[in-house]
């Protein structure tokens, strides 16, 4: 911005001098105050682009690691439908080396509580409160490490024991890079796929998908994969596509939310974001 204000000074000292002439203005002066006009114009263009103009952070560098070989079990989901996944992984945590009760290392909170358990055979985050809101620690804090093609996949448990139980929802929100919602995914016990979401011309869309109950499994582990290429999202569950949507806005970042009530479990492990492998790699 110092060049902007050097800029305004050399336009303001030019003014002055030719109202001290008597307001007679010579050829070489007009130049020289287009010219500085021009400079003006052009930081003001640059400097619109920057950080510290739109809040938002610059875009995180990833580290990736390539993977070669798919687990077998996903395999056989992949097959089911059209879901290719990305192969260059930045972010995945399948919990591991984490240890049960504690906080998962890998992500921060944003709302409620949640904590590493063991269930179902498998260990978990598991999100406590109505309302816990948890989201990746991709690239430290950063809230802009999305890159424009890139694929989100997890395991998750699906309710439906019970009646009451039948109005879980998993929330899978999208957010630019100032942190501001984008959108969101909701998966439903209520045999629902909801979904609302910003357009590149900053419409909403909003849609509902039944072809859940074909495929999602109650009282079982369930496999969400999701894949945004260049501004088209599309969503699968269990290998299935249940929607494809062209012109999204790209997010920058996400979280998971967990609603419902006290009794209900809000279980997800498995977490893997990866993108495409560069070119020459």
């Amino acid at each position: 911005m110092k060049k902007i204000y050097l800029a305004l000074l050399c336009v303001a000292s030019l003014t002055l001098g030719v109202a001290c002439s008597g307001g007679q203005k010579t050829d070489a002066t007009e130049t020289e105050t287009d010219n500085q006009e021009e400079v003006m114009d052009d930081e003001v263009i640059a400097d619109a682009d920057d950080s510290d103009i739109t809040g938002a952070a610059p875009k995180a560098e990833l580290t990736l690691t390539v993977e070669e070989d798919i687990p077998a079990d996903l395999k056989a989901i992949y097959a089911k439908g059209d879901f290719q996944p990305c192969m260059a992984v930045f972010f995945k945590d399948d919990l591991k080396d984490e240890s049960v009760g504690e906080f998962p290392s890998k992500w921060d909170i944003s709302n409620g509580s949640a904590e590493v358990a063991k269930f179902e055979g498998r260990t978990v985050i598991k999100l406590d409160n109505n309302d816990a809101e948890i989201v990746p620690l991709v690239v430290g804090e950063s809230k802009n490490y999305l890159p424009e093609v890139f694929t989100l996949e997890f395991d998750y448990y699906c309710n439906g024991d019970a009646e009451e139980d039948f109005n879980a929802n998993y929330h899978l929100w999208f957010r630019d890079a100032t942190n501001s919602d984008l959108g969101e995914v909701s998966i439903s016990t209520e045999d629902r796929l909801n979904w609302s979401l910003m357009k590149m011309n900053d419409e909403w869309v909003d849609g509902t998908s039944d072809k859940l109950t074909e495929f999602e499994k109650k009282n079982a582990w369930n496999h969400f994969s999701l894949s945004f290429d260049k501004g088209t999202l599309k969503v699968f569950v269990n290998g299935q596509r249940l929607f494809s949507l062209p012109k999204m806005k790209a997010p920058a970042c996400f979280a998971i939310r967990g609603e419902g009530w006290e009794d209900h479990r809000y279980c997800f492990t498995n977490v893997r974001l990866a993108t495409n492998v560069p070119e020459g790699e």
